[in-house]
């Protein structure tokens, strides 16, 4: 019987949660999303404390949230993640004790205590390429520690783009012979910021997040914003990542923002016959039910309890 558990994400303005069974069970959701205020949290940083603790516990109150597990989703700027070569003389199972032995070495990390992963992407000849995630010990901790004074234990953590990407190919899942895409880039839209993660197949392989001069923008100026910025990391892809070997082959956007519609997204970046697929994630992919009741700023906490992985860290 799949456990109950409180999926929760925070951006520098919004805490979003969904509480549901782990899986894909989709019934009895409870579900919001709440405004923060500025200065509550920063780059990812924590700054007001019992502020933040006050406003989970009120929203919690007010939805009748009883689960006392949660799987965190960690706030885009905490997390980082970055390709290294591993030589082929360690085993798969030494990977993590070699990158550990050469932090401050040949790989640096701008603060002393980090939790880590990783993902073997390719094996080549003489060297394993390999995705490293890490993000800040104590900042990761802060939250962990806000939901331990709430009486709440902290049982998974996940990262946004791996949570688009089960959302993504949800239905596909059951497929045992499923087939990822390669080159494909997942851009994340917000009122405030928006994110651009591309993956080879299940892993990711680049990321950007932004929220420079955004809020204010209107509808339309957004959109071109964003068509600016995927057409250059685009760029930036084809020829300074793969030296013109490869391209982008689809784009995915989901809409959490209230500037544009879904059609609206689809009639500005839709080309028929264009080199890239453009695509906007719609809901009823995953429910009819859920498309019509659940908020898009919960898309992201719905997606990290679709599946049950390990988690991060």
């Amino acid at each position: 019987m799949s456990k109950l558990s409180v999926n929760c994400f925070f951006t520098d303005n919004e805490f979003s949660f969904i509480e549901k069974p782990d899986g894909y069970n989709m019934k009895k959701l409870k579900y919001s999303s709440v405004k923060l205020p500025k200065g509550t949290i920063e780059n990812g940083i924590i700054y007001r404390e019992e502020k933040l603790m006050k406003i989970i516990k009120d929203t919690f109150k007010l939805f009748k949230i009883k689960s006392r597990r949660v799987n965190l989703i960690i706030h885009e700027e905490l997390f980082t993640f970055r390709k290294i070569e591993v030589p082929i003389i360690y085993k798969p199972n030494e990977i993590g004790d070699y990158i550990h032995s050469q932090i401050g070495k040949t790989i640096m990390i701008p603060f002393d205590n980090m939790k880590m992963d990783y993902i073997i992407h390719k094996k080549n000849e003489d060297s394993y390429e390999v995705i490293m995630f890490y993000a800040p010990t104590h900042e990761l901790k802060s939250y962990i520690d806000l939901f331990y004074e709430m009486n709440m234990q902290v049982v998974k953590t996940d990262i946004p783009p791996l949570s688009l990407h089960r959302l993504y190919y949800y239905r596909k899942y059951e497929d045992s012979d499923i087939k990822f895409d390669t080159d494909i880039m997942f851009v994340a839209i917000f009122d405030d910021t928006y994110s651009m993660y591309i993956f080879d197949k299940e892993i990711p392989v680049f990321s950007l997040v932004q929220n420079l001069n955004i809020a204010n923008m209107d509808g339309p100026r957004y959109m071109e914003v964003l068509d600016q910025e995927i057409a250059k990391i685009s760029n930036y892809y084809k020829f300074n990542i793969h030296t013109g070997d490869k391209s982008l082959r689809k784009l995915v956007l989901f809409n959490m923002s209230t500037k544009f519609s879904n059609d609206e997204l689809t009639n500005y970046f839709y080309e028929e016959g264009a080199l890239m697929e453009s695509e906007v994630f719609d809901m009823k992919t995953i429910s009819k039910i859920v498309d019509t009741l659940i908020d898009r700023e919960c898309y992201i906490p719905l997606a990290a309890s679709l599946i049950q992985p390990k988690g991060l860290w």
